[in-house]
């Protein structure tokens, strides 16, 4: 086998050596590991599927390698999460010194140790030279030790290299492809030579690692076309760029063959602009737990009892008025917020919360009870509207809360908990469009077209600094690392090999620095913008804003459309929305329904049961058949599929069912197993409809004197029957007249086939809202 360096600069042509290596070996029937960031794994499928379909080629990322190795090998131990190695870090600081760090110095230590393992340095080897190193020392060696038998990330490739230098590991694959990288440590560089005398492994890097000669180098390649401009500012900027990619979209250019590449504190202010110009963006920066809605509302729930905001009261509706106040006087923090509630007579309910916000006694438990009652009490509807869903929220915070509670109890444990929602990324997968990326994220990818904002000097870098525990004069360099192993040198002058791969990121590349932002004028970086300047180029308008003159949205013309029968539940639908009635009617889904609502269709289509019926639908529907024989007596004296009025043009109700016992009426309305199982339930389920409400008060008025009463059941399948008002009906209600004028006004409209959008709250849980382009969120 052999293993094989190929070096060239960026943009040179390296991965599309690599992807016909790939091809030919797939072709042979050989199984192909490609070896990348996780940010390139899209990216490099796409490339390597262009020509057809390749069967054989896998991407992973390192650390997947490194598991798959030891998977073979049997030798898998648990792994230990980032999250997992920040708590017990914070662990050991607590035996070491005997009191509760803050996480901030825990991240500090966690990523000292991280470093030191990812160069091969133990705990032993740590330069002392002073009280810092020794402390480190001392923490990392307490580390390990709470870890155990666990490993963590560093581990899995510690020993992965181990097996394959004491030629026990052997991979799955016969070609290895590692592409995409900027530089490579020393132990992977170690792993890939290794894994060498079993495969054929191929490893491009723009230069070669310290002692390392090429075996193969490729020239460099003038394949970019640079366009260099000066806005005026940064909102200028994104502006301008939203609109030459609205041009770029027009002119047929597939979105994936586009990308947007800003420093990483602008990407949330470019995504909020691009909603503005309808850009499809695909944000693939990593994103936090604590970036998600429930994630939002639980921090502002964990950080209010010790430094109260506005923006953190407003978690809490209860607490809306208060934050307004605060808001009003700009005011902040303990003392001044609770002055201002007692100020307000809302001194009781402040307490309240913070009462409750206390951690006391059981701290996991106290978390638990916060996240299954605590968060849905006070904001359902945003929970409901998380893309991760809440569920699995709960799971994931949970998981944390059990690692915090390892490191801080009581108020502490809130801080702790807080943190380590923040070191836990969400990997998702964003929706398709043009790509917005960091520097970090677009490295290893090339497209069509790209655009870099922001090109001021000192927003591109690698960010070398010294490190808080080892200095400079006690590192080596980075040729002795490789060699021997030990800690680098952290000023290495990377930034010029960064810059000169954003260089190189597109076919057309478009640099753009503002003159000035709101901190004054701005710096254009040399590397990156150069002299070259050009004016920036006419773009037709992306936004209405834009326009010189007011120009009215486009509103698709809305034709007096035939909507069918008036039942008096579409109708209530309608007077909610009517186009959002008429979408929803228009693109209904296939019918692929539960058993149950087959089983209802059955009962109405009947009209009336006898006992050969009864025995079909037990053979039919055997979830139901043991409900079906113990309510028989019943369920046969019943009228199922009864419409009322018989006749007429005006509004009709439909009733699942309908018995009647002398003056007294009863009208049953049939639901899912499970569903309003008690009176106050089955009350609250009828209260949002129309159609019972409306029947009824046609039975006492159409039948006044031969029906004196009209009783409503909710009735669910498997169940027993629920009346929801305990005395029944007897006049019509106030609340009933009010349904039966809105229906009245509902049906004019209807008749007349009006489908024009009613904006509103409803808008936000609106299935059709991107058809409609009239509603509000």
């Amino acid at each position: 086998m052999s293993f094989e360096l190929l070096v060239a600069p960026p943009g040179a042509g390296k991965t599309t050596l690599l992807l016909k290596r790939a091809r030919e070996a797939t072709e042979e029937g050989k199984r192909v590991w490609w070896v990348g960031l996780p940010s390139q794994r899209n990216y490099l499928y796409r490339r390597a599927t262009e020509a057809g379909a390749l069967l054989g080629l896998e991407f992973l990322s390192s650390q997947q390698v490194y598991y798959r190795l030891l998977a073979h090998a049997l030798k898998l131990k648990p792994l230990v999460v980032g999250t997992g190695r920040l708590a017990m870090v914070g662990e050991a600081l607590m035996t070491v010194r005997g009191e509760l760090p803050s996480p901030g110095e825990a991240r500090l230590f966690a990523r000292a140790i991280a470093e030191a393992k990812r160069y091969g340095v133990a705990a032993s080897e740590v330069p002392a030279h002073d009280e810092e190193t020794a402390r480190l020392r001392d923490i990392y060696t307490s580390f390990e030790t709470i870890k155990g038998d666990a490993w963590d990330y560093d581990d899995f490739r510690l020993e992965a290299l181990a097996l394959a230098e004491g030629m026990e590991c052997r991979g799955e694959a016969e070609v290895v492809i590692v592409d995409g990288l900027r530089d490579i440590g020393p132990l992977e560089l170690r792993l890939y030579r290794a894994l060498g005398r079993h495969a054929e492994v191929w490893l491009s890097l723009p230069a070669p690692p310290p002692g390392e000669t090429p075996t193969r180098t490729l020239p460099a390649v003038a394949r970019t076309t640079l366009l260099r401009l000066r806005p005026a500012n940064p909102v200028a900027e994104a502006r301008w760029v939203l609109r030459a990619l609205k041009r770029d979209l027009a002119s047929g250019l597939d979105p994936l063959e586009l990308a947007v590449i800003v420093p990483e504190s602008a990407v949330r202010a470019f995504s909020a602009l691009a909603d503005e110009y309808g850009v499809p963006l695909m944000d693939e920066t990593p994103k936090a737990l604590a970036d998600s809605l429930p994630g939002r509302l639980l921090l502002d729930l964990l950080e209010l009892p010790d430094y109260p905001t506005a923006s953190r009261l407003l978690a809490i509706p209860e607490l809306a008025p208060l934050a307004n106040a605060a808001l009003n006087a700009g005011v902040a923090g303990f003392e001044t917020v609770g002055a201002l509630a007692g100020s307000l007579g809302l001194d009781s309910l402040w307490h309240k919360w913070r009462a409750l916000l206390e951690v006391e006694g059981d701290e996991l438990g106290w978390a638990r009870t916060l996240l299954e009652t605590g968060l849905p009490a006070i904001r359902r509807d945003l929970l409901e509207r998380d893309e991760l869903g809440y569920g699995r929220f709960k799971e994931l915070a949970l998981l944390r809360a059990q690692e915090a509670v390892r490191v801080a109890k009581g108020p502490h444990f809130r801080a702790w908990w807080a943190a380590l929602l923040h070191e836990t990324f969400l990997f998702d997968r964003p929706r398709g469009g043009v790509a917005l990326l960091t520097m970090n994220l677009a490295s290893g990818r090339r497209f069509r077209r790209a655009y870099l904002l922001g090109a001021a000097e000192g927003a591109y870098r690698v960010g070398e600094a010294e490190d808080y525990f080892v200095p400079e004069e006690d590192r080596r360099a980075l040729a002795h690392s490789f060699a021997e192993l030990g800690l680098p040198r952290r000023f290495l002058g990377r930034d010029q090999a960064l810059k000169a791969e954003l260089l190189t990121r597109a076919e057309v590349l478009v640099v753009s620095c503002p003159e000035a932002d709101q901190g004054g004028p701005l710096a254009p970086d040399a590397v990156l913008i150069g002299e070259m300047v050009e004016p920036l180029p006419e773009v037709p308008a992306g936004s209405r804003l834009e326009l010189a003159h007011r120009v009215e949205p486009y509103r698709a013309p809305l034709a007096r459309l035939a909507l069918g029968l008036a039942t008096v539940e579409k109708l209530r639908r309608y007077s909610e929305c009517p186009f959002r009635f008429w979408a929803e009617e228009t693109l209904k889904q296939g019918d692929d329904k539960p058993w149950w609502l087959e089983l209802l269709d059955e009962l109405r289509a009947y009209s009336r049961l006898n006992p050969v019926r009864l025995e079909e639908l037990k053979g039919r529907f055997p979830e139901a058949a043991g409900w079906l024989a113990n309510h028989a007596e019943q369920l046969t004296r019943l009228t199922f599929g009864v419409s009322l009025p018989e006749g007429g043009d005006g509004p009709r109700a439909y009733l699942d069912a309908a018995g009647r016992s002398g003056a007294e009426v009863t009208l049953f309305r049939f639901v899912g197993p499970d569903t309003a199982g008690d009176t106050d339930a089955a009350a609250a389920y009828i209260e949002r409809r129309w159609n019972e409400y409306w029947a009824a008060a046609h039975m006492l008025t159409r039948y006044q004197g031969r029906v004196t009463r009209v009783f409503v059941t909710v009735w669910p399948l498997l169940g027993e029957p629920v009346a929801a008002f305990e005395n029944g009906i007897d006049r019509v209600w106030r609340r009933i007249s009010t349904r039966q004028r809105k229906a009245e006004a509902a049906h004019r409209r209807f008749e007349e086939g009006d489908i024009s959008p009613n904006p509103g709250f409803h808008c936000r849980a609106c299935a059709v809202f991107d058809v409609c382009r009239v509603g509000t969120r």
